[in-house]
């Protein structure tokens, strides 16, 4: 691997490479995915961000830090990121065991798990949680745990409640009773104005936060757009799709959406641990969002291809544009020029325990009876019917 790596320009970190490769079984096919991220720029359109100010080094250094989904593309590069900010411990908790055998791989030259660093657990099991953090207790908490894939989110809607809303209760209770001093929840520019089921529960996900929130525990959440190479990523697939031959499938031919790169969202994401108060919720700046089409296009010009493009129409729930802010909030300018902090308009949920707890209950139970809890919890003005496709 060492030989490989080499080859890559520095831009795209060696243990970036490392674990991207080893997540892949077609090694080929890791590297030269790898390597066409090289001229990410080319792809979104700007030069993404590179540096850390002041304070977030000085509240990294000597830390001990618990990151959940830690085997995920960005667990894995916050996870990376704080090692070399010189973080005390970093605690990496995933249900994946394949993802963190990699991600220890990546980080130590070696797949021991014997590390005690090194945690196999689901953030749906709140007991499990609750000792885990008793015994590690951490100084500060990335919640990264999450599913992501929006048509698989439609069809299971209990999966998305247990893991996206439960989970995040489960994690912040945790966190709260271990006397963790500061929580970041890793929410998605879905959450804006939901018109899905992925979008309404990282918006739930967002609510039971800014709840845990305490003049012990500061919090904060933080939304951003698509991840550019990361696992089970658009990109990922239209590398494979180029690169195989086979059309690229496009919902629809206006859609466009916001991308950053994994190495850019880990590294704003813990600048806004450093801005976490009472658990405001933050916007990175993601540039001006990127035509599907023009970015499939340039992707291919990149590897030396042409493309063909099917358009397979808008799925349910799914919108032409990603928006930034609803008319359920407020947004501002922070001190970081890439940063900016959305506060909700009213007061929230006088009863958002007792619907954590009826959703807690209900995941057994038929669907229907999920999504109207679900969608009951979104604050007026935030809801937005999905788009229509043009035939």
């Amino acid at each position: 691997m060492a030989d490989l790596t080499r080859e890559v320009p520095d831009r795209v970190g060696k243990d970036s490479l490392e674990w991207a490769c080893a997540m892949n079984s077609d090694m080929k096919g890791s590297l030269l995915f790898a390597r066409s991220l090289c001229q990410i720029e080319q792809l979104i359109g700007r030069t993404p961000a590179v540096d850390y100010s002041a304070q977030t080094l000085a509240g990294v250094t000597g830390q001990r830090f618990l990151v959940t989904g830690a085997g995920g593309s960005i667990g894995s590069e916050i996870v990376r990121q704080l090692v070399s900010l010189g973080a005390g411990d970093v605690y990496l908790l995933d249900h994946n065991e394949g993802a963190l055998h990699a991600l220890q791989l990546g980080l130590h030259g070696d797949g021991l798990l014997q590390d005690k660093t090194v945690i196999l657990a689901d953030v749906r099991e709140k007991r499990t949680l609750g000792r885990i953090f008793a015994d590690v207790g951490p100084t500060t908490v990335f919640h990264a745990a999450a599913h992501k894939h929006l048509p698989l989110m439609e069809r299971f809607p209990s999966e998305a409640v247990h893991t996206n809303v439960v989970g995040t209760a489960n994690v912040a209770c945790a966190a709260a009773a271990s006397g963790t001093k500061r929580f970041v929840n890793l929410s998605t520019d879905k959450a804006v104005a939901p018109s899905c089921i992925l979008g309404a529960t990282k918006r739930a996900a967002e609510l039971v936060a800014a709840a845990a929130a305490s003049p012990s525990m500061k919090v904060a959440s933080v939304r951003f757009g698509n991840v550019l190479g990361s696992s089970g990523s658009f990109l990922q697939t239209v590398h494979w799709q180029l690169t195989n031959g086979r059309a690229v499938t496009v919902t629809d031919r206006r859609a466009t959406r916001y991308f950053m790169t994994i190495s850019e969202a880990a590294r704003l994401v813990i600048e806004v641990s450093a801005m976490a108060r009472n658990g405001e919720t933050y916007m990175l700046d993601m540039g001006e969002p990127v035509a599907i089409e023009q970015l499939v296009h340039r992707y291919a010009q990149i590897l030396g291809v042409t493309a063909t493009i099917e358009y397979t129409g808008l799925r349910p729930g799914e919108k032409l544009h990603e928006d930034l802010f609803d008319d359920a909030e407020n947004r501002s300018s922070t001190t970081h020029p890439g940063i900016w902090q959305t506060k909700a308009v009213g007061a929230p949920p006088a009863d958002l325990g007792f619907t954590i707890r009826g959703l807690a209950d209900a995941v057994e139970a038929a669907p229907h009876s999920i999504l109207q809890l679900l969608w009951s919890m979104m604050p007026a003005g935030a809801v937005r019917e999905p788009d229509v496709a043009v035939t």
